[in-house]
């Protein structure tokens, strides 16, 4: 039977393949694990429990995970999800017996999209092997050709290379920003109650959904925080976009089955890569920071399903005045010495209405 290492990252080499065995069986475990090291196909772990696989598939980026597919756990085809959702570059081979088991395979292949490849037991011939050894060999001429290439579109966030200014460059950057959160409530009670696909599917529906309406506000999605989001606004018309936008996001509450509240804040903030630069092939992510945006993400937590709690001071340059805001005087946010005047928006069927947007 195969050691268990301790999982560790791999180093980001172009030319090193990383490949995953999810296999609860420690007999065919041992069996795959020694015919693949034996044709020299690069890095391989293993990993017997589902439980592990999400903390592997992070710290390993494979290439390739291998599922073989024992039909009497039929929930083990839940991992093939959990691959595409974190690790979704990564190439999905699923190995299975013949007659119910292929069948459900196949099945679970055409409603969820999430594998690639399905091979047929027993082993006895190169297939396998064939089609790992090409499925890697595409994957590291991908990952050759993107390391001769600029990084900073893998780096950033989609939309946030809005956020920074023409000529940017390595060094961060202080900017005037209105910042909005997203955050659903009840996540993990959701989580607990939801059947996973169903999950991730309502998850991504929402989320995509949110990120469509920042992008119609000219705003940016800076990153997303698993069960919300973040976006920051930028440019003239800052105040009133962001809360236009935050008030239709609240409308979408209802129409969605996650419900969720919105936090809105104005001010300065610091935006650039963080992360070691000084290891080769560390990757650096692009983030926006500062008290500002701890502002923002305290009064999402505030706010309740459907509501958008924003500071007196945005509503004084967006001149938003239907829904009638709620006024929150005093209001006191963990984390900040001082109290914080707020209004709290519930939209309602007017449409939201303004003066000429200020800055």
């Amino acid at each position: 039977m195969p050691e268990l290492t301790p999982v560790a990252p791999v180093p980001l080499d172009a030319t090193i393949s990383r490949l995953v065995l999810v296999d609860s069986n420690d007999y065919t475990a041992s069996i795959l694990i020694d015919d693949l090291r034996r044709r020299g196909l690069g890095y391989i772990h293993w990993v017997a429990s589902t439980l592990e696989l999400p903390r592997v598939l992070e710290s390993v980026k494979p290439d390739i995970v291998v599922v073989n597919y024992h039909s009497d756990q039929p929930d083990n085809l839940l991992v093939c999800s959990t691959i595409k959702l974190i690790a979704p570059l990564a190439a999905t081979v699923v190995i299975t017996s013949p007659g119910p088991a292929l069948k459900a395979v196949r099945h679970w292949a055409q409603q969820t999209s999430s594998i690639d490849v399905i091979i047929e037991k027993p082993l006895s011939d190169e297939q396998f092997f064939i089609t790992v050894t090409e499925l890697l060999r595409v994957r590291t001429a991908t990952r050759e050709a993107n390391a001769r290439v600029a990084r900073l579109a893998n780096l950033v966030p989609d939309g946030a290379l809005s956020v920074m200014d023409e000529g940017f460059n390595d060094e961060a950057e202080i900017f005037e920003t209105v910042v909005l959160f997203t955050d659903i409530r009840g996540s993990s009670q959701l989580i607990r109650e939801t059947p996973p696909q169903m999950f991730f599917q309502n998850l991504n529906g929402l989320l995509s959904a949110q990120a469509a309406l920042v992008r119609n506000h000219q705003g940016a999605v800076v990153k997303y925080t698993g069960d919300g989001m973040m976006a920051v606004f930028r440019g003239m018309g800052r105040s009133y976009l962001a809360l236009r936008c935050g008030l239709e996001l609240a409308a979408l509450d209802g129409k969605h089955p996650f419900p969720f509240g919105i936090g809105i804040a104005q001010g300065l903030a610091l935006a650039g890569f963080i992360g070691d630069s000084t290891q080769a092939g560390q990757k650096r992510q692009y983030d926006v920071v500062g008290a500002t945006v701890h502002l923002a993400a305290r009064l999402c937590e505030m706010a309740n399903r459907g509501e958008v709690i924003a500071t007196k001071g945005l509503n004084q340059a967006a001149r938003v005045t239907s829904p009638v805001p709620r006024l929150l005087t005093g209001l006191t946010v963990r984390g900040f010495d001082m109290e914080t005047d707020c209004l709290a928006f519930t939209p309602g069927s007017a449409e939201p209405t303004s003066q000429e947007p200020g800055p």
